[in-house]
C-alpha cells in the first residue's frame, strides 16, 4: 500500500503493517456490500500489536468505529430482511429489556466487582454512565453510539470488572445500531 494512512505516533502506536493489511480487507468489504470478510463482532475484537512510531491509536480506533457502524448497518439490514419486521422488533425489545435490567440495579451493584487489591472501572463513573443510558432506554434523552464508545473510566481498587462493563457497552452500541436501522427502514 502506498502512502501513509494515518499520522504516526511519537511513541507507541499500532503496527503499521497490521493496520494496513486489516484496512485493505475492510476496504474490499466497504466497497462491495456483497462481500463479508468481517462481521461486527470480529471488528470489535480487532487488536493490533504496538510498535514504536506506529499509527496513532485514537485515529485507527476512530476509523474502525466508523467501519463498524457501516458494517453493522448492512448486517442488521440483512437480519431485518430475513427475520421480518416483527421478529426484529422483538429482538430489539428483548435487548432493551436485558440492558434495562442492568441499569436499574442499585448503584455499586450493577456489575461484578474486582476483589481487593485488584483494580476495575470506577463504580461511581460506570453508575453515572448507566444513569445516562437509562434515559436513552426511556426515550427521554437519546445517546449516540459514539458517545457510548467514548466512555472512559478511572481504575479503582475493587471497581467493576472491566470485561462485564465492556460487554455491556458493546451491547448498548448494538442496541443503538438496531434502533438506527429500524428508524431508517421505517421512513
Amino acid at each position: 500500500m502506498s502512502g501513509q494512512m494515518f499520522t504516526r505516533a511519537n511513541k507507541l502506536g499500532y503496527s503499521i503493517e497490521q493496520v494496513e493489511k486489516f484496512l485493505e480487507l475492510a476496504k474490499r468489504q466497504y466497497l462491495d456490500p456483497s462481500i463479508v470478510l468481517f462481521d461486527v463482532s470480529s471488528l470489535r475484537e480487532t487488536r493490533f500489536d504496538l510498535e514504536k512510531n506506529g499509527y496513532l491509536i485514537g485515529a485507527v480506533d476512530s476509523a474502525i468505529e466508523k467501519l463498524e457502524d457501516v458494517f453493522a448497518q448492512r448486517e442488521l439490514e440483512r437480519k431485518l430482511a430475513s427475520l421480518g419486521y416483527g421478529e426484529f422488533v422483538q429482538e430489539l425489545n428483548a435487548l432493551k429489556e436485558l440492558l434495562g435490567s442492568r441499569v436499574k440495579r442499585k448503584n455499586g451493584q450493577k456489575f461484578d466487582r474486582r476483589r481487593w487489591p485488584n483494580q476495575g472501572y470506577s463504580k461511581k463513573q460506570v453508575d453515572q454512565l448507566c444513569s445516562q443510558l437509562a434515559t436513552h432506554l426511556t426515550d427521554t434523552f437519546p445517546v449516540s453510539a459514539k458517545d457510548v464508545r467514548l466512555s472512559v473510566f478511572k481504575m479503582k481498587r475493587g471497581g467493576y470488572a472491566e470485561h462485564q462493563v465492556d460487554a455491556f457497552i458493546d451491547k448498548f452500541v448494538e442496541l443503538i445500531q438496531r434502533e438506527t436501522v429500524l428508524r431508517q427502514t421505517s421512513r
